[in-house]
């Protein structure tokens, strides 16, 4: 049979995150794990609802809200978790803290120790889990966090986990900084990803192609609406980063992860500033 992917939309409405359960023939495989406790756990129901074991957790990147449900989708720890070296340092690194900035934000909600992976992958691998062969591909710190991989499922109808390298119709988290890496990775990849006919991303529709050239001109836009409010000076002051965030929000009113905006803004900055003379 061809894979099928059911989607998990989070209920958190913050980063509205999504995680996706892939159905082979006999197996699932779990393609990042949402961020809270209720959340995973409703994710791990749905699985069970499919009523096929769960082969394999992969892991795309380090972020909280893709890493944190494993502890409730593999509390044993008995389920392969899958993922590059690099997402899994990322994680040892800034597990605490992430913790620490924001276990008081959610509360009970907020999982209290991370699972971490325990079958690591290289980049260009082929990895085969529940009976399905992906190949993996290192994307460095060049998408929304320090490491990024992207998932490729071929067959019939080939498809692409692409983590938070595309965010569809939402604003993107750019705090970990590396935007023109990402830009590269964008036109580095795009060839190739034109091959695959859905994407699976972290936050909004599953999309194609298409999306991939909205996420470059995101990232153009951001930047050069930074300078604009900026006077070409990537230094803000106070007026200038609320004239430039409602600037943001105004071009892109129906966008999700409006907080976003303001989030990534100074990283932006001083990534701007660090490549002027």
């Amino acid at each position: 049979m061809n894979p099928t992917v059911h989607t998990y939309k989070s209920k958190e409405p913050m980063l509205s995150v999504n995680a996706f359960i892939v159905e082979a023939e006999k197996e699932l495989v779990i393609v990042d794990t949402t961020l809270t406790m209720s959340d995973s756990k409703a994710l791990n129901m749905k699985a069970q609802e499919i009523n096929k074991p769960i082969a394999g957790i992969i892991l795309t990147h380090g972020h909280p809200d893709h890493v944190a449900g494993a502890y409730n989708i593999s509390p044993g720890k008995n389920v392969p978790i899958y993922a590059l070296a690099s997402v899994k340092k990322l994680m040892e690194d800034t597990e605490q803290m992430k913790h620490q900035q924001w276990s008081n934000v959610f509360g009970e909600e907020w999982v209290p120790k991370w699972v971490y992976p325990n079958t690591i992958v290289a980049d260009g691998a082929l990895v085969k889990i529940a009976g399905l062969s992906f190949k993996v591909l290192d994307l460095g710190s060049g998408g929304d966090c320090d490491a990024n991989s992207i998932w490729l499922l071929d067959g019939e109808n080939p498809v692409a986990f692409l983590g938070d390298f595309i965010y569809n119709d939402n604003h993107t988290y750019m705090a970990d900084g590396s935007i023109l890496r990402w830009l590269g990775n964008l036109n580095r990849y795009e060839d190739l990803l034109k091959n695959y006919h859905t994407y699976y991303i972290g936050h909004g529709d599953a999309c194609d192609y298409s999306a991939l050239v909205k996420q470059k001109n995101y990232l153009l836009y951001y930047c050069s609406e930074l300078l604009k409010a900026t006077d070409g000076s990537a230094i803000f002051n106070e007026q200038q980063k609320i004239e430039f965030e409602t600037a943001m929000l105004a071009k892109f009113p129906t966008y999700g992860c409006q907080f976003m905006v303001g989030l990534s803004m100074n990283k932006v900055a001083e990534e701007l500033m660090s490549v002027s003379h």
